[in-house]
């Protein structure tokens, strides 16, 4: 006989008591409906959308719905696991649980698919918790604004008074002309973006501008270039045969594979501080590429999923941060990197090619 705990919210209970498959899908089909949809929608509206661009609207729509279903699939695994044992981590309130739901699988998404613009996230974030001119803070419809110092006083959890995207790109780009914005600091770019917004901006909001003022924007793979001795191929060539974007994809999928066969302090020391000839951080682009998730990067460095999202922001570490975490000087660091680029080298020249 299933019991139901009292901790449980009422809405889950029709689910938990259907008697058969069939009762079970209509009672999920109402779920979804009056419950589920009208919370995940705006969330994936508000989280997803300033990373699209306009003109790629069809696919936008395709990586909506494809989040969304994610979303439903973690939803329903975890209430059949709820009514196998509804004492079992009891859901008590299913709108906060579904939006927590469609906010983590948003940042997993754009973790995987924008590399770039998350780690610049990481980044704003940082200095603006870490600056006493800044200040973030969360509203009642758990949305993150960011703004100066005192703003949460002024709006509190209001953010219908945040400007829009469109207002904001017209304003900047008048205001913002005669200025290089490439020589400014990510601070002081923020507090300008501050200065003419004049009101609080939705944390995702505000990376995507700062992203477009700067130019940073996730692309395919243009040259992984480890300083001579380890070269990552362009993956995706537009201009490039099918065969041959096939071969590259294939060296670098092989690539991964002999990185992963290095020993762990080796990994460490290169993956930490993998930078391109042009000063890309490659180990950003590995999600983007699909050769290898967040969680296997985290995997191959054997460092806790949690300790590695710590570190991500300030990918590539120095040197110095390297040795720190590894209990070595910073020339043991320098010859740990040195000897497994040595090693990939040879690995990749015995090869045999096609």
């Amino acid at each position: 006989m299933l019991v139901i705990t009292s901790h449980i919210d009422p809405l889950l209970l029709p689910f938990l008591t259907a008697g058969d498959e069939s009762e079970e899908g209509m009672v999920l089909a109402r779920l979804n409906a009056e419950q589920v949809e009208p919370t995940v929608r705006p969330i994936l509206g508000s989280r997803l959308q300033p990373y699209f661009r306009r003109s790629d609207l069809n696919q936008d729509c395709s990586d909506i719905e494809e989040v969304y279903h994610d979303v439903q699939l973690r939803l329903i695994k975890r209430l059949r696991a709820l009514k196998q044992d509804p004492t079992d981590k009891p859901i008590t309130n299913l709108h906060n649980y579904v939006a927590a739901i469609a906010r983590n699988t948003c940042d997993e998404y754009l973790r995987r698919k924008y590399p770039l613009r998350r780690s610049l996230k990481d980044k704003v974030r940082h200095c603006l918790t870490n600056h006493s001119e800044f200040t973030l803070w969360e509203d009642t419809e758990h949305v993150w604004l960011a703004g100066l110092a005192g703003w949460e006083n002024r709006w509190g959890a209001v953010s219908e008074f945040t400007a829009t995207s469109d207002e904001l790109y017209e304003r900047l780009g008048t205001q913002l002309q005669a200025v290089d914005v490439q020589r400014l600091k990510l601070h002081e770019l923020m507090m300008a973006i501050f200065k003419i917004a004049l009101a609080p901006i939705e944390l995702d909001h505000f990376t995507a501008l700062v992203a477009t003022l700067w130019g940073i924007e996730d692309h395919a793979v243009q040259s992984f270039d480890g300083g001579g001795y380890v070269s990552f191929d362009q993956t995706v060539d537009t201009g490039a045969d099918q065969e041959r974007v096939t071969e590259q994809r294939q060296m670098l999928q092989l690539l991964w594979r002999e990185i992963c066969e290095l020993p762990r302090r080796h990994r460490v020391a290169l993956l930490l501080n993998l930078n391109s000839a042009h000063g890309v951080n490659v180990i950003l682009l590995l999600p983007a590429t699909g050769i290898a998730t967040f969680e296997q990067i985290s995997q191959a460095l054997e460092i806790p999923p949690a300790d590695f999202e710590l570190m991500w922001a300030d990918l590539p570490l120095d040197d110095l941060r390297i040795a720190a975490y590894l209990g070595a000087s910073r020339q043991q660091v320098i010859n740990l990197r040195k000897t497994a680029r040595d090693r990939l080298l040879r690995s990749m020249r015995l090869q045999p090619r096609s």
